[in-house]
């Protein structure tokens, strides 16, 4: 068996896709970064509009609905039902964004450690990612809830926490990584092809990241100060109408 192993990492196709695979885990791994890195701009501005003007986009929404609702009471027309649904729709996806935001509140992470943080968060993705273990449903568990929190501390700018998820992880607390000579050539391809699949969906997602308002005020140099000024000079403007 040991022998079969050894011929098998010597085997050029199995190397040449086994460094591939490496490669493109780098890849993700830093792909896997740029949007944590997305969603902590995003969820920072929301965070920061909850305490400038969320109670009062908050109300603004409440009263587009109410009105709503007595439009759709008084016509019975179905547009009407559906527009008092979407300001529903409106009012519990502003609600759920701001309270999420104000749930992963970044600690104070000095930008001496930032480096640090990015190396364990890259080291753990390439190891615990859960393409790794797309062949084995109970460890591609344990490896999605292990990613999921660690993509939360990594948001928070939680470093002693990422710090524990690395070690449990080398130590094999949470499973032992597979040695390279386990792996046949088919299951490198099957592999590769997940990791492609990944790359691509996350190159996606960024793009969708990056197109939010919310992460280009956080971006562009936006005076948010000003930004948040006009918002609520605006927000109190609609409301007032509104109440008339």
């Amino acid at each position: 068996m040991i022998t079969q192993q050894t011929t098998l990492t010597r085997h050029p196709a199995t190397a040449q896709l086994l460094a591939q695979v490496r490669a493109l885990e780098d890849t993700v791994a830093q792909l896997e970064e740029e949007k944590a890195g997305c969603q902590y701009q995003i969820e920072q501005y929301y965070r920061l509009l909850r305490g400038r003007v969320g109670d009062l986009l908050t109300e603004l929404l409440a009263v587009q609905l109410q009105l709503a609702r007595q439009r759709a009471g008084q016509t019975g027309r179905r547009s009407d039902a559906e527009a008092a649904r979407g300001w529903q729709e409106q009012l519990d996806n502003t609600n759920r964004v701001i309270q999420d935001a104000i749930a992963h509140q970044p600690v104070d992470l000095a930008e001496t450690a930032q480096p640090e943080l990015k190396r364990l968060y890259r080291q753990a993705v390439t190891l615990a990612h859960p393409d790794r273990h797309a062949n084995n449903p109970d460890r591609m568990a344990q490896a999605t809830a292990f990613m999921m929190q660690l993509n939360d501390a990594y948001q928070r700018q939680d470093l002693p926490t990422v710090r524990r998820l690395v070690q449990d992880l080398t130590d094999g607390r949470l499973f032992l990584v597979r040695d390279d000579t386990t792996y046949s050539i088919d299951t490198l391809r099957q592999w590769l092809q997940r990791l492609t699949d990944r790359q691509q969906a996350l190159q996606a997602e960024i793009a969708q990241l990056t197109a939010e308002s919310a992460y280009q005020y956080m971006t562009n140099g936006t005076d948010l100060t000003a930004h948040f000024t006009q918002l609520h000079t605006a927000l109190t403007q609609q409301l007032a109408q509104l109440q008339r």
